[in-house]
């Protein structure tokens, strides 16, 4: 039985060791905009109060529990992109089927100097500063 719960205890603080070392930031969003296209190429703007969480993982955005990816695959565009000023984030834009949807980060937690990463000269940079 010692044995048993020795082996349970090892097992978690593996997978809570590979837990807290990662590079995951979570920010809160307070306003989401939806981009929408017509055939005429025509936009039409849809903002609304929306609360959720982000989640940035290494080449990954989660929103809820929907990922998108930070990188291009299989020469296509990549889906999310991250728009950090100053060193806050202040928004994250997906692009969907229908559109493209903008979420904006709440300006208390929106500090970005936690996530970091480092591209190639060959691959398109997602973070900017304007």
């Amino acid at each position: 039985m010692q044995i048993i719960l020795l082996a349970v205890v090892a097992i978690l603080s593996i997978v809570l060791y590979r837990m807290l070392s990662g590079h995951r930031a979570t920010y809160p969003f307070v306003r989401t905009t939806r981009v929408s296209r017509t055939e005429a190429d025509s936009q039409y703007y849809t903002t609304e109060a929306e609360h959720g969480l982000i989640t940035i993982d290494d080449d990954i955005v989660i929103v809820d529990g929907q990922e998108y990816s930070l990188r291009p695959k299989n020469e296509s565009k990549a889906e999310a992109s991250l728009q950090v000023d100053n060193g806050k984030l202040v928004s994250i834009h997906i692009q969907m089927d229908e559109g493209e949807k903008i979420f904006f980060i709440d300006p208390e937690h929106s500090l970005f100097s936690n996530y970091r990463r480092s591209y190639s000269n060959s691959e398109v940079r997602h973070i900017f500063s304007f």
